[in-house]
Order: structure tokens, then C-alpha cells, then sequence
């Protein structure tokens, strides 16, 4: 090969080489593009939805978390989904971002609508008809609603402010008979509510914001509400770590797998929440955590999800120590009527 052919080649090479970063740098804006639209489409739902849970009655704020939480992994499996096709190439964060800001933008438009027809029902109200009324009756459920006030009146669940944590006061007074503070400190409490046991002796405090909800307990000891030791969360969250784990050993997969694929199991969200309470000493608790997996270097990647979904009866005795004595696993159709019925 003579000089000149060499000159020629290795201009050719240059050239090919600068279109190829010019393009692979073009897509990578456009990739940045469309999750700094899908973060901003986010940000926007927070806002809406938060609009939406400040207008709810009590009873109806536990509802929309479970459906709003239910929608949230629906949207991330069909956005993964529909960049599944273009899987390994450069295009393919685009159209999952893409997919998950159009998604994101229709959930907005939901949760507007919803926040007309609260607003429109509470005009209403002062000229209900006898139909309206019927209407608007709220479904038989098993679950019980939270209340500030303990059955036998004597003691009352005050939330936390500004100056202090959550408190048991003796009812009608401020004088602390509790103070729950070991549970959650003033910023972190989020929207928590209790669940007092039939007589008055027990109570379930529920707990947390944003991604992340707990249950603690408490009993009551010479006038003094104590929170029980052990509480039950530790055991609970690993029972559902356990049976994510046995899921992906089902799948020929584990946490130690994925790091070497350069991914991991990404959090989603962890909730528990007792149901009801059954009687004085036994109380129905819902516990779920979901995960997905998600690459390392970016978690907006994700591909498959898991989900582990159980009701724990749980059984107390006179002193305040719990056992399991059942477990049900609920199925992906069980979960989605539960989320219905809420």
C-alpha cells in the first residue's frame, strides 16, 4: 500500500469513527432526554397524588396507596417490556422512558379526575337525595378503620408535630401515657394511623412514608403504653426476603448471580399493615415487599419483578410476646382483588 492510499484509509477510518461517536452521542442524549422527561412527568404525579390522599376520608387514603403502588409496578413491567424488544441496544432507554412518561401522564389525568369528583360530591352533599346517599355507602369490608380513640374511650392516638413524636394520651387531655417517638421521629412518620385491640390493652401503630410502611406495637402496662420487645417486623421482613429468594433460585437465579450480570434486585417498595384485629390477643397482619431487577450502572433498567405478598395471624400473650401461628400466601389474583376491595 502506497502513502497516499494510507493517507486516504486512515481518513476514512477518522471519519467513520467521528459520525460513529457523533451518533452513539446524539442517542445518548436522546436517552437523557426522555428520563429527565419521565423525572419531571414523576415529580408531577407526586404532586398530584399527594393532592388527591389530602382530600380522601381516612378510610379511603389506605385504598389509593395499594392502588397506587399495584399501578406503579404495572407501569414499570409494561414500560420494561416495551423496550424488551430493542433489549442490548442504544435505543432501548428511550422507549422505556418514553413508555413510562406516557403511562405517568394518563395516571395524572386519573388522579385529576379524581380530585374533580371529590371536589364535586363535597358541593353535593348539602342536597343528597335518598338515591345519592345509597350510592355513595361504602363497601362492606373486613378491614378495620383506623380510630384515634381507644374502644373503652379511655386513651387517644395524637400524631406527631412540629415541637414532639407521636403520642397515647389519656383521652380529652395531653398528659403522654406513650410516647411512640421509637417508632418514627417527627419528619418520618408520614401518614400514620392506629389499631387499638378490642380492649383496650394493645394497639398497632402504622407508620412510614414515601416507599417504605411499618407496623410497631404497643401494649399497655400500669398506665404506661410500652412498645413490645421484640417487635415483629424483623422476622416478618426476612420470611418475605426468604421467599424473594426462593423465587429466583426457582428461576435459576440469586443476588449473587446478578452481581456478576452487573445487575441487582432493586427495592421497590415494603409494606405491613394489620388488617384487623381478631380479638384481644390475635391480630391479621398484611406484609408484602417488592423488588426488581434492575442493572447496576442504571437502575431504570429493569427487567423482572418479584413480589412476596403474606397474611401473619399473629398471636399474643398476656405478657406481650407474639408468635406466627399461620401464614397465607396470597396469589398475584388474590393481591390484585385485595387492591380492588380497598
Amino acid at each position: 500500500m502506497n502513502d497516499a492510499m494510507t493517507i486516504r484509509l486512515i481518513g476514512f477510518i477518522s471519519v467513520f469513527l467521528s459520525v460513529a461517536s457523533l451518533e452513539a452521542q446524539t442517542q445518548a442524549e436522546i436517552n437523557a432526554t426522555a428520563r429527565a422527561d419521565f423525572e419531571k412527568a414523576d415529580v408531577d404525579l407526586n404532586k398530584t397524588y399527594q393532592a388527591v390522599l389530602a382530600k380522601l376520608p381516612p378510610n379511603e387514603k389506605q385504598k389509593l396507596r395499594e392502588a397506587q403502588r399495584a399501578w406503579v409496578v404495572s407501569r414499570d413491567a409494561e414500560a420494561a417490556g416495551a423496550a424488551k424488544e430493542a433489549e442490548g441496544g442504544s435505543i432501548a432507554p428511550t422507549i422505556r422512558y418514553g413508555r413510562m412518561t406516557a403511562l405517568t401522564q394518563k395516571r395524572i389525568a386519573e388522579l385529576n379526575a379524581m380530585i374533580d369528583k371529590e371536589s364535586s360530591q363535597t358541593e353535593a352533599l348539602p342536597s343528597q337525595n335518598n338515591q345519592a346517599s345509597s350510592v355513595s355507602q361504602p363497601e362492606p369490608n373486613s378491614r378495620a378503620t383506623p380510630d384515634p380513640i381507644s374502644p373503652d374511650k379511655r386513651w387517644e392516638y395524637k400524631p406527631a408535630t412540629d415541637e414532639r413524636g407521636p403520642q397515647i394520651v389519656k383521652a380529652g387531655t395531653n398528659d403522654s401515657a406513650g410516647d411512640l417517638s421509637d417508632a418514627c421521629d417527627i419528619g418520618s412518620c408520614g401518614d400514620a394511623s392506629v389499631l387499638w385491640a378490642p380492649d383496650s390493652r394493645r394497639v398497632s401503630f402504622y407508620w412510614g412514608q414515601g416507599r417504605t410502611h411499618n407496623t410497631s406495637f404497643y401494649q399497655l402496662r400500669d398506665e404506661h403504653w410500652a412498645p413490645l420487645d421484640p417487635q415483629p417486623d424483623d422476622e416478618i421482613s426476612q420470611r418475605l426476603q426468604n421467599d424473594i429468594a426462593a423465587q429466583l433460585k426457582r428461576n435459576g437465579q440469586s443476588e449473587e448471580k446478578l452481581e456478576k450480570k452487573g445487575s441487582y434486585l432493586r427495592f421497590i417498595w415494603a409494606d405491613a399493615k394489620v388488617d384487623r384485629w381478631i380479638d384481644a390477643n390475635t391480630a391479621l397482619l398484611y406484609a408484602t415487599d417488592q423488588k426488581v431487577i434492575a442493572r447496576r450502572d442504571d437502575p431504570g433498567e429493569m427487567s423482572d419483578g418479584f413480589s412476596a405478598d403474606f397474611l401473619f395471624t399473629l398471636k399474643f400473650d398476656d405478657a406481650g410476646k407474639w408468635k406466627v401461628v399461620k401464614t397465607q400466601r396470597l396469589s398475584e389474583k388474590e393481591v390484585k382483588k385485595r387492591a380492588k376491595e380497598r
